[in-house]
């Protein structure tokens, strides 16, 4: 789960909410940077499912008694959030192999950036690692074929595909029009490592309530998005408790326009 505080709610987006979007995005990338037909669909694909593991956890979101506040992808427990996550993959994977293959090593990347911040975890981040890097491994050899153009592909689908996570997160972390400095992960900028990239970041802000602007644009040309979410009073917390809560909110829609900053 996705979410940020108002004085009055939490405001709540679901994770395979916020992939869908993701997906959206990828469905936009520049046409001339990636080849046409099967390839460009498994990576829209593995954008959009890519969060699909959490379906199951945010249809029940948990408050957290010692922060005070729903659980969210930032303080969710580890070793049940794993399980999941392999869920998730086995289900894209089920689906097209290579697009599950993405999905596991979007987030052994985002794992291994991890280590180190939080010492305690380091020893479960490390054996989930491990894990899933050996399932990579056989997972590539099942794909064949020439494997330096596999890796060379796979590293540029999944910093394409981190590019939108990340982009996707900028939407729904804060309310919209939140200046980019007082966002946690991004006031430096989306990071940017994917091929065409001209810089190491990428500058994104609001430029009104429904419109986001990129310093560096990389899709065919300005679109919208749409992420459902729900706004849970903390006065219908106090009374009916985190999950009835969040069943009774009702299902708000954000649109929000993509464009280049002028």
């Amino acid at each position: 789960m996705i979410v940020y505080e108002r004085e009055h709610d939490f405001v709540l987006t679901a994770q395979h909410e916020h992939g869908v979007a993701a997906g959206d995005m990828a469905a936009h990338w520049k046409t001339a940077w990636l080849p046409p037909g099967s390839h460009r669909d498994e990576l829209i694909l593995a954008a959009k499912e890519h969060d699909r593991g959490w379906i199951e956890l945010d249809a029940a979101p948990l408050w957290n008694d010692y922060s005070q506040v729903p659980y969210s992808f930032r303080d969710f427990p580890l070793r049940p959030r794993f399980v999941f996550y392999r869920k998730g993959i086995e289900e894209v994977r089920q689906h097209n192999a290579y697009a599950g293959l993405l999905c596991s090593l979007m987030y052994t990347e985002l794992f291994q950036k991890t280590l180190g911040a939080n010492p305690q975890d380091d020893e479960d981040i490390r054996q989930y690692l491990l894990e899933e890097q050996q399932q990579q491994d056989n997972w590539k050899r099942e794909l064949g074929g020439d494997a330096a153009a596999l890796e060379q592909r796979l590293k540029n689908d999944v910093e394409t595909m981190l590019f939108c996570d990340q982009l996707s997160l900028f939407l729904c972390m804060e309310e919209p029009g939140t200046p980019a400095s007082r966002y946690d992960f991004f006031a430096d900028g989306l990071s940017c490592a994917f091929d065409h990239c001209t810089s190491a970041t990428v500058k994104a802000e609001w430029i009104s309530g429904e419109k986001v602007g990129l310093s560096f644009f990389p899709f065919n040309e300005e679109f919208e998005v749409t992420m459902s979410y729900k706004a849970v009073p903390k006065a219908s917390i106090r009374k009916f408790g985190m999950l009835q809560a969040y069943r009774r909110a009702e299902w708000k829609k954000r649109r929000v326009v993509i464009a280049a900053l002028t």
